[in-house]
C-alpha cells in the first residue's frame, strides 16, 4: 500500500470479532476499498500457560455465534495432543452438536440478513423489521426457528452457548432416549418452517429479475480458490479431507493430515488491519488478486464437494448449480442460496443421526493413547474452515496457540471483492460529493454475503437514550488522507 494514505495504521492479529469498517483510499490514480477488522481478541495469548484440556471450554467464549464450533475444533486438537480417538458414540454426539449450530447460525443469517438484503434491495432500509412489515408470515417463521433452536441447544447441551460437551478423547455426556425424542419433535417443527422459507426464497428471490441481474454483475464475482472439507468427495462439516479447488474448479490439493494445513494456507500481515490476510500458499502472495485469494464458507464448500449426501439438499443444490450456469460457483450472492442448501442438508443429516442406535449406546470417552507435543483440529464452522493449532510441553501445558477463523481466511476475498467497486465509488464521490445508494448497497451486500463475524456480533452503545450500532461503517479518503465522505 505504498503511496496510499490511510486514516489509521493497525497492528495485525489473527482472531477477528466485532467492529469493522470499509475505508476507501486513493493515491490520485488508483482507488482501493479496504475492509478493516478493528476488534482485538487475544485468545491465542490467553491459552498459553493453561493445561491444554482446559482450552475447549476457554475458546468457546471467542464467539457468541460459533461457540460450539470453537469448542468442538479445540476438542479435536486436544484429542491429537492426548493421542486419543473418540469412540463412535462420542463422535456422533459431536457431529450432532455441529449440525445444530450450523442450523442455528445459517437460519439466523439467512432469515435476518440474507432475505432482507435481497427481498428489500433498492429500499432505504433492508432489515428484518421492514421484512416483518412487508412479509409478516416469513419474518415470523424466522423468529420461530430461532426459538426452537435455542430451546434445543438448552435442553440437549445444558446451555445455549459456551456449554461443556467435549472431553479429551470423547464427550462428557451422552444423549438419552428422552433427548432424542425431544430432538425429533424439534426437527419436525423446524422442517415445516424451513420448507416455507425455502418456498419464499425460490419463488420471490430466485425467480426475480433482480436476482438474475445480480448474478451477472462483475462486482459480485470472485474467480478464486475455494477450500473446504470433503468425505469421499461429498460435503462434510465435521471431519474429512481438506480440499482446495482452483478458479476453474479443478482439485489442486487434498490433505488428510490436518497438521499439513500450513502447506496450503499462508498468512500475510497488513498494517491497516487487525486481522491477517490468508492466501493460497502454492499460488504465492499478491494482495487483492483473485489468483492467490482463497475463499471458505457455504459457497466454497459447494465448490469443493462433488455431491451432497442428503437427498433434499442435493435437489436444491442441483437447482442452484443450474441457475448459476454450472460450477465453479463464483458469484458471492449465491452464498445466501448455499446457506439454504446447508440448512436443508443439516436437517437431513440430523434426521439420520437420531435414527442411529450408536448415539445411545457405547463408551463416551477413550482413555487410551500416547500424548504428543502438538495438536491440530480442523472443522467447518458455519462461516467456513476453522483451525486450532496447539503446542504443549511435557506436562501438557500450552506453550503456543494459533487460531485461524473463517472470517480471517475470507479477509483477502472480501478485500479483493470490494476493490471491484472502488473506482466507481471514488468517481461518484468526486463528481457529486457522495456515493449513490446503489453503490453503498453493493459494498454492504458484498461484505454481508460472506457473513463475517463482524456483521453478526453487532456491538451497540447507548448515547442519550439512543442505541447506535458501530459495527459497520464506510469511510472514503482522498490522496491526502482527508475524509471525502463517511456513512
Amino acid at each position: 500500500m505504498a503511496g496510499y494514505r490511510l486514516l489509521t495504521a493497525l497492528d495485525p492479529i489473527t482472531l477477528v470479532e466485532g467492529v469493522a469498517r470499509i475505508v476507501v483510499v486513493t493515491d490520485g490514480n488508483d482507488a482501493r476499498a479496504l475492509y478493516q477488522i478493528m476488534e482485538f481478541r487475544g485468545f491465542e495469548k490467553l491459552a498459553v500457560g493453561r493445561h491444554v484440556e482446559e482450552l475447549p471450554r476457554i475458546v468457546s467464549a471467542i464467539c457468541g455465534f460459533c461457540s460450539w464450533a470453537h469448542h468442538l475444533v479445540s476438542g479435536k486438537a486436544v484429542d491429537m495432543v492426548f493421542g486419543r480417538r473418540p469412540p463412535l458414540r462420542a463422535e456422533l454426539t459431536r457431529m450432532l452438536v455441529n449440525y445444530i449450530q450450523v442450523l442455528d447460525s445459517h437460519l439466523l443469517h439467512f432469515s435476518f440478513i440474507g432475505l432482507p438484503d435481497l427481498a428489500l434491495w433498492g429500499e432505504d432500509r433492508r432489515d428484518v423489521v421492514k421484512l416483518l412489515a412487508k412479509n409478516p408470515g416469513i419474518a415470523s417463521l424466522a423468529l420461530k426457528t430461532r426459538s426452537v433452536l435455542r430451546r434445543m441447544e438448552d435442553k440437549l447441551l445444558g446451555k445455549i452457548q459456551h456449554g461443556p460437551v467435549v472431553l479429551p478423547g470423547g464427550v462428557c455426556r451422552g444423549l438419552t432416549k428422552e433427548d432424542v425424542a425431544e430432538l425429533e419433535r424439534a426437527l419436525a417443527e423446524l422442517g415445516k418452517a424451513v420448507e416455507e422459507l425455502r418456498g419464499f426464497f425460490n419463488e420471490r428471490i430466485v425467480r426475480s429479475e433482480l436476482f438474475r441481474s445480480l448474478l451477472e454483475r462483475e462486482e459480485f464475482t470472485m474467480r478464486c480458490y475455494s477450500m473446504g472439507l470433503v468425505r469421499d468427495g461429498a460435503l462434510e462439516l465435521y471431519d474429512g479431507a481438506l480440499r482446495v479447488v482452483d478458479p476453474k474448479g479443478g482439485v489442486v490439493s487434498e490433505l488428510r493430515n490436518p497438521v499439513a494445513y500450513t502447506d496450503i494456507v499462508g498468512e500475510a500481515l497488513a498494517s491497516w488491519n487487525h486481522a491477517t490476510l490468508p492466501y493460497y500458499k502454492p499460488a504465492k502472495l499478491e494482495l487483492f488478486s483473485e489468483e492467490s485469494t482463497i475463499m471458505v464458507g457455504p459457497l466454497a464448500r459447494l465448490n469443493v464437494a462433488e455431491k451432497i449426501p442428503s437427498e433434499e439438499a442435493s435437489e436444491e443444490y442441483g437447482k442452484l448449480v443450474d441457475v448459476a450456469g454450472g460450477k465453479p460457483l463464483s458469484n458471492v450472492v449465491l452464498y445466501h442460496w448455499a446457506r439454504l442448501v446447508e440448512i436443508i442438508h443439516s436437517l437431513g443429516m440430523l434426521g439420520k443421526l437420531v435414527e442411529r442406535s450408536e448415539l445411545l449406546e457405547g463408551e463416551l470417552v477413550d482413555l487410551a493413547g500416547r500424548p504428543g507435543s502438538r495438536g491440530v483440529g480442523i472443522i467447518e464452522a458455519p462461516r467456513g474452515i476453522l483451525i486450532h493449532d496447539y503446542g504443549v510441553d511435557d506436562s501438557l501445558v500450552t506453550t503456543r496457540a494459533r487460531i485461524i477463523t473463517p472470517t480471517t481466511i475470507n479477509n483477502m476475498a472480501i478485500n479483493t471483492n470490494l476493490s471491484k467497486v472502488s473506482a466507481q465509488l471514488v468517481g461518484e464521490i468526486k463528481s457529486t460529493g457522495r456515493p449513490s445508494p446503489e453503490t453503498v448497497a453493493t459494498l454492504e451486500s458484498v461484505v454481508r454475503a460472506y457473513d463475517p463475524c463482524n456483521s453478526c456480533a453487532t456491538h451497540c452503545v447507548r448515547v442519550g437514550g439512543r442505541e447506535l450500532t458501530v459495527s459497520f461503517s464506510i469511510v472514503v479518503l482522498d490522496e491526502r488522507g482527508e475524509v471525502l465522505w463517511q456513512g
